[in-house]
């Protein structure tokens, strides 16, 4: 008997409209753990490795982890795994609100999708059944009209994943949106969705997992809980929302401001933190399945060119991709844009960071507007932004094709030194944390399995002090702006990425996990029999493989570097003429790790995590 998962994936084939269910080993989900995991093993051993990131057999796949839906907060997330559209390598995005749960509830842990249906279509999945319907009248819908109108056919309890125009459209970032606030933003995978011909996922069903020992499991639950409500994140998640602390990090010197070409601005700090969303537009909060932190923000701007809600608020990463990265203190100006993004589903950070790269490229006459339209984009001119963001989708004019490029591409057309501007690593724009103050960010982003990342890890947390895990020997003071311990606490918070991305489990909450307490959860719902060692194991052995992927398609360790723009020093602030280290960090990671000097993994180092079998495709 299989317990905390399903023991079936969903394979589905677009192209005949063919099912077929599959049942999976107990040792796959014991090495693998689940989620992101789960789904670069089953990519791994039932895709074609040499598609396209666009070809009909580039699979996509959605997967939940043992924890999803176990019913405690951070229990709601799930992942989606593909090659990327964007950065060509291994893609991988995570997602709460409410469809993880319901998916394992219709009987699966994984839908692997393939091959590419003849006409638009949406997957409805209830229990015991699946089909795919029509969706031509669907096609061309933003993600929130979508919605409506799925839940409208098959009623309120039905979860939705949808795709936008922007994904339609082959827009390299292109999102998926659940339920119209949750999203899956990263790597394109919206764009792997609707190359396939695929508008949407409904789910509804009623199966409960079973669990190994579920007294265990009630006891640990009650720790959890308590462990969280009393919570100093929980506190200030609920009452601000993930921009709580926008104002203290700007001085600090951790937001990335002008494009990273400015090491303070106080004004967007103060503007666009979580206190002031809170003050002037907040409309309530809401919470993932299960969260008792509660700090999804719903907002209304009530008149001006900027009306909207109410409806879904923006995170700190948007804050920051379309404020204070452009120089905009508007936050109603985000607000607005945050929903346009939504809607017409593509990421807000790979998007916002391009904008900031063009207005670097304005100003350095790079970019000129006789060249283009006409159109400048200067620094705060928010305005014609917000007027560039559906063309963009469009492809309409020059400029917005050169924008839909995302940055590293239209710095591959520019030239000129555009690329000098770039904030990428692997073609992936890096997120609103600035590895100048925390330098195992740096490194961190550097070695991300899919570009530069703060959620496929756990440093910037170890960094801020929020995680102490002593068991694992994360117990010592980890200062920013050094390289001591940075190879052994980059290595291992990564490894905890990699659990909390294949569980499925939200960060947030995570940090307070203690690291029995997380084994015994994983022990006590699915039987996998682990001590401490043998879980941090299996996401190292995640992350190997996830990496592996990446050097099957051409990444090698020359592409573990930051962007150029986020190793150039700035003049003010706190973080004034500092940059990391890379150079050390990654000398010594690669050691530590098990990599030789060009950044793969050696041979005896995946025969050890039993990942041999990768070795005929590396070297």
């Amino acid at each position: 008997m299989t317990y905390g998962n399903t023991g079936k994936i969903l394979v589905v084939d677009l192209g005949s409209g063919g099912f077929e269910e599959r049942e999976l080993p107990e040792e796959v989900y014991r090495d693998y753990i689940g989620g992101a995991g789960l789904a670069a093993k089953l990519l791994y051993d039932h895709g074609h490795l040499e598609a396209e990131p666009l070809d009909p057999e580039n699979p996509l796949i959605f997967a939940a982890g043992p924890l999803t839906g176990v019913g405690l907060a951070g229990s709601s997330r799930f992942s989606v795994g593909s090659r990327s559209p964007l950065t060509r390598i291994w893609g991988q995005s995570s997602c709460g609100g409410n469809f993880g749960p319901e998916m394992k509830r219709c009987g699966y842990d994984a839908i692997f999708f393939h091959g590419k249906a003849g006409e638009p279509v949406y997957l409805l999945l209830e229990e015991g059944s699946a089909r795919l319907m029509p969706a031509s009248d669907l096609w061309g819908k933003d993600t929130y009209e979508t919605t409506d109108i799925l839940k409208k056919r098959h009623g309120k309890t039905y979860k939705v994943l949808a795709v936008g125009p922007a994904s339609e459209n082959l827009i390299p970032f292109g999102s998926i949106v659940n339920d119209c606030g949750h999203v899956f933003g990263r790597t394109g995978m919206g764009t792997v969705m609707a190359s396939k011909n695929l508008k949407a996922v409904v789910a509804n069903g009623d199966m409960r997992m079973a669990y190994k020992d579920p007294e265990k499991f009630e006891e640990l639950a009650g720790k959890y809980t308590a462990r969280v409500e009393r919570s100093g994140m929980t506190k200030a998640l609920r009452a601000f929302g993930t921009p709580s602390n926008m104002e203290s990090k700007m001085i600090e010197g951790d937001v990335p401001t002008r494009n990273w070409g400015l090491g303070i601005w106080e004004e967007g700090g103060e503007r666009l933190s979580g206190i002031t969303l809170t003050e002037e537009i907040l409309v309530r909060r809401r919470a993932c399945r299960f969260c008792l932190v509660r700090c999804k923000p719903v907002v209304q701007v009530e008149e001006g060119p900027y009306a909207m809600g109410p409806g879904p608020g923006p995170e700190y990463e948007t804050l920051g991709a379309f404020g204070t990265m452009l120089m905009n203190s508007n936050l109603r100006a985000v607000a607005k844009i945050n929903d346009i993004c939504n809607r017409l589903g593509m990421d807000t950070i790979t998007c916002g960071a391009t904008f900031a790269w063009a207005m670097d490229c304005y100003e350095n006459g790079i970019l000129r507007p006789e060249d283009y339209e006409g159109v400048e984009l200067k620094w705060g001119d928010i305005d014609t932004v917000i007027e560039l963001l559906p063309k963009l989708v469009r492809r309409e004019g020059r400029l917005a094709a050169l924008l839909a490029k995302g940055s590293r591409a239209a710095a591959e057309e520019v030239g000129g030194g555009s690329e000098r501007f770039l904030t990428d690593t692997k073609g992936l724009e890096a997120p609103m944390h600035d590895p100048r103050l925390d330098w195992g960010d740096g490194l961190a982003y550097a070695v991300s399995v899919r570009g530069a990342c703060h959620v496929s890890n756990m440093t910037y947390q170890l960094e801020w002090g929020a995680i102490r895990f002593p068991e694992i020997g994360l117990d010592k003071h980890h200062p920013g702006m050094t390289t001591e311990t940075k190879a052994e606490s980059v290595a291992k918070a990564t490894d905890l990425g990699c659990i909390m991305n294949s569980a499925c489990w939200c960060e947030f909450p995570a940090t307070d996990f203690t690291i029995p307490l997380l084994v015994g959860l994983f022990n006590a719902v699915a039987g996998y029999g682990w001590d401490v060692g043998a879980m941090m194991e299996a996401g190292e052995r995640v992350w190997f493989l996830q990496r592996c992927l990446g050097h099957i398609w051409g990444a090698t360790g020359a592409d573990d570097r930051l962007g150029q723009r986020v190793m150039t020093p700035v003049k003010e602030g706190n973080i004034a003429g500092v940059v990391p280290d890379m150079e050390t960090m990654l000398r010594e990671f690669y050691a530590y790790r098990g990599l030789r000097e060009d950044g793969l993994p050696r041979p005896e180092k995946l025969r050890a995590l039993g990942l041999g079998y990768l070795e005929e495709r590396l070297y």
